[in-house]
C-alpha cells in the first residue's frame, strides 16, 4: 500500500508522512471544538469518557504497531544477513574453484566473478526500483553445467571437486533465500487495520475539552510520533526497496577482497 514511497527521498516521505498526519489532526481539532461540548456536556468530567475509550483503545493499538515495527525491523535484519550470507558463500566457492586445474578454474571463476558483477550492476539497482533483476539465475545455471561437466581424474581432485558441490549447494541454497526475502511487504489489511486504527486515536484525541494552544500542541505531538511509527514501517516493509534499503556492501567488498576486481 505505502509502496510509492520508495520512489521519493527519504526525507521527503517522512516529511509527508508525518506533516499529513500533524495537520489532519490539527485540523480535526480546530473543527471539532464547538461540537465536543455539545455532545460531552460541561465540566467537570465532560473528559472522563473519551479519556477510558481512548486509554484502553490506545493501550491495544500502540501494542499492535510495536510489534508491527519490531516484526518489520527483523524481517530487515534477517534479510541483511541473507545477502551477508550469500556474499561469503560466494566468495568461498570462488576459492574453491581455484583449486581446478586450467582451463576450468579460470571459466568456473568467469561464471562467479559475472555473477557478482550482475549482482551489483544489475540486480541491485533493480531491486530498489522494484523490478525483477534478470541474468543472475542463467549464470548460475551456467556455473553449474561447467561445474558438473569437469570430471576428476585423481584423489585430490575428486576431495576438491565434492567439496566444490557441495559448497556450490549451500550457495544456490543461499541465494534462494535471498532472493525470497524481496518479496516481502506487510498485506495490505494489516495496513488497513494500522490506519484505521491511527484514526480512531485521532479522532478520540479530537474529542477532548482543552485549551485550544495545549490541545494542538499535545495533539501535534501524537500525530507526529504516530506518523513517525508509520513512516518507519513503511521505509523498512520492502527491506531492498527505496533509500533505506538493504546496501549491497557485503558483494562488494568480496568482489574486491577475493576476486581482486
Amino acid at each position: 500500500m505505502f509502496t510509492w514511497v520508495y520512489g521519493l527521498p527519504i526525507w521527503l516521505d517522512f516529511l509527508i508522512i508525518t506533516g499529513s498526519a500533524v495537520l489532519l489532526t490539527a485540523a480535526g481539532i480546530l473543527l471539532s471544538r464547538s461540537c465536543v461540548l455539545r455532545v460531552f456536556g460541561p465540566e467537570p468530567g465532560k473528559n472522563d469518557t473519551v479519556t477510558m475509550v481512548l486509554t484502553v483503545g490506545g493501550v491495544f493499538y500502540g501494542l499492535l504497531l510495536g510489534l508491527i515495527a519490531a516484526a518489520t525491523y527483523e524481517s530487515y535484519d534477517t534479510a541483511q544477513s541473507l545477502v551477508a550470507d550469500e556474499a561469503a558463500s560466494l566468495g568461498t566457492l570462488y576459492r574453491e574453484v581455484s583449486a581446478y586445474p586450467e582451463p576450468r578454474r579460470s571459466l568456473l571463476q568467469k561464471d562467479l566473478v559475472d555473477y557478482a558483477d550482475n549482482v551489483l550492476t544489475e540486480a541491485w539497482p533493480a531491486l530498489r526500483e522494484g523490478r525483477e533483476p534478470m541474468g543472475g539465475t542463467a549464470l548460475v545455471t551456467r556455473f553449474q553445467v561447467n561445474l558438473l561437466a569437469f570430471e576428476p581424474k585423481t584423489t585430490a581432485q575428486e576431495i576438491v571437486h565434492a567439496a566444490t558441490i557441495e559448497q556450490f549447494a549451500r550457495f544456490d541454497s543461499d541465494r534462494r533465500h535471498r532472493i525470497n526475502a524481496t518479496a516481502g511487504g506487510l498485506p495490505d489489511v494489516l495496513w488497513w487495520v494500522i490506519l484505521v486504527g491511527g484514526a480512531i486515536n485521532v479522532v478520540l484525541l479530537c474529542m477532548f475539552s482543552l485549551n485550544r494552544d495545549a490541545h494542538l500542541l499535545l495533539g501535534g505531538l501524537f500525530a507526529f510520533f504516530l506518523g513517525a511509527m508509520i513512516f518507519l514501517i513503511a521505509a523498512m516493509d520492502y527491506p531492498f526497496r527505496g533509500d533505506l534499503s538493504i546496501s549491497p556492501d557485503p558483494f562488494e567488498s568480496m568482489y574486491i577482497n577475493v576476486m581482486g576486481r
